[in-house]
């Protein structure tokens, strides 16, 4: 038996002939389960980050769910599952009325005029002329005041011829009132309009010293932005070729 440099005891070597010595079984086997080893640490870490990621977005859902139903329950109480009652005012009544419109609007509804209503005088004494052909019309504008033909203002001229006697018409949606006196005050003028007016359809016989009340229209009036009038008109000649001469004043009637 041969020894190696240390002094160890050396095997035989083989006779001629004989098959090489068995290999140990269990020295490759380590290899193999290292290998097998990682891999499986390799799946279980994929696994797990898949995982972390399906919870992450998991709570990222919920997070967003609560963020929601926090946004639509905004002014609850804490604590409570029902909403907050908020204070809304009950819806009024529907009378079927409506309200009086403000001053300066075009409403159709008529501001009260009573005695202590401040007028204000608009001017005096103004001289009309109304000559016109037999059947024509002139078209008297009480606002500033003046006369032309064109369709109708305040009040309406008939002319007429052959003995027939010549008239007035209010124009519609002013009111008026045929009074007895020239000197009355613009709360006496609509004290008589409103007792004893008189309607479009009725013609008011153009003769000396008829006197008219006239309260001009309010829905016109604020279409123009102008004022509403209260005018008095008196007849004050009458001429044989069938002219006729008018007197006016007018108040402005406070809105």
């Amino acid at each position: 038996m041969s020894s190696d440099q240390h002094g160890a005891a050396l095997p035989p070597p083989p006779k001629p002939g004989s098959p090489p010595p068995a290999k140990p079984r269990g020295g490759s086997r380590w290899p193999l389960v290292a290998v097998g080893a990682a891999a499986l640490a390799v799946v279980l870490g994929l696994l797990a980050t898949v995982l972390s990621l399906r919870a992450l977005d998991q709570a990222n859902d919920a997070r967003d769910i609560a963020r929601a139903a926090g946004a639509g329950r905004v002014g609850e109480p804490p604590g409570t599952g029902e909403p907050a009652q908020t204070s809304t005012p009950p819806a009024p009544a529907t009378t079927g009325a409506e309200p009086p419109p403000e001053p300066g609007t075009s409403g159709s509804a008529e501001p009260s005029i009573d005695p202590q209503t401040p007028f204000k005088e608009k001017y005096v004494d103004e001289r009309l002329t109304l000559r016109a052909s037999c059947n024509t019309n002139l078209d008297i504008d009480l606002d500033k005041p003046e006369v032309r033909v064109s369709d109708g203002e305040e009040l309406r001229f008939t002319a007429r011829c052959g003995g027939n006697s010549s008239y007035f018409n209010l124009a519609p949606g002013t009111k008026g009132a045929q009074v007895d006196a020239a000197t009355l005050s613009a709360a006496d003028c609509d004290d008589r309009i409103d007792k004893g007016g008189i309607g479009t359809d009725i013609n008011v016989p153009a003769r000396k010293s008829v006197v008219l009340c006239i309260r001009t229209n309010l829905t016109d009036a604020r279409e123009r932005g102008d004022t509403w009038k209260m005018a008095l008109v008196q007849v004050t000649d009458v001429n044989d070729d069938g002219t006729v001469v008018l007197t006016a004043k007018a108040w402005d009637i406070p809105l």
